[in-house]
């Protein structure tokens, strides 16, 4: 699954206090789940709500980069481009590592795969449904901004992430088979890779720019 073009120009009008408001608020909640989630997820042995929790981060850091777009604003355009990009590179490198981790937990767990909770990993990535659902409609009304709509887009197709470690949690209550949790862990940890390169690319250009 593709996320959306990330982009490091800040947005013209500094001075958008609700849409501040809006990147605020999402990243609030974000971050809570990240955390609440992470901790769920090692308590009940099940790698792929960290994963799950590890994509997540990746939300967060997206929206603090629009929110560093909004704070330098007011400086010359070239400047707020390379300090966002320098900061998107920290963040790629946390990410990368993070993906290694999850690749190697869930390898492992393949090949001695722990008993688990489905239950509680359903109704905690189905928490994560409600928070990237509610971050996506936060940031609806302010989708003119090219920012935004690729944040808004961002949080939609997250949900679906969020629904595949639900069935995870589905299957190994109604069949008991574990190795679905390890991977749909693997699957996640694709996706982040994925749009954590894109990231990493969009960040090098921006400095040779």
């Amino acid at each position: 699954m593709s996320h959306a073009h990330h982009h490091f120009d800040g947005p013209a009008d500094a001075g958008n206090r609700p849409l501040q408001r809006a990147y605020g608020v999402a990243i609030a909640l974000n971050l809570a789940f990240v955390i609440l989630e992470f901790i769920i997820g090692r308590t009940s042995h099940s790698i792929g709500l960290v994963s799950d929790a590890g994509h997540k981060l990746l939300d967060v850091l997206m929206l603090g980069l629009a929110l560093v777009g909004f704070r330098l604003a007011r400086r010359p355009a070239a400047d707020a481009r390379r300090i966002s990009a320098v900061i998107a590179m920290i963040n790629t490198a946390v990410l990368l590592f993070a993906v290694v981790m999850i690749v190697l937990e869930s390898v492992g767990k393949l090949a001695e795969p722990a008993p688990v909770d489905g239950a509680v990993i359903s109704w905690t990535a189905a928490a994560g449904i409600i928070v990237s659902g509610a971050s996506a409609w936060l940031l609806m009304r302010h989708r003119g901004d090219i920012n935004t709509r690729a944040a808004f887009l961002h949080m939609a197709a997250d949900s679906l992430l969020s629904l595949g470690v639900v069935v995870a949690g589905i299957v190994i209550s109604r069949t008991g088979w574990l190795p679905v949790d390890p991977l749909i862990s693997l699957v996640i940890a694709a996706v982040i890779l994925f749009n954590t390169l894109r990231l990493l690319v969009d960040a090098f250009r921006t400095l040779r720019g």
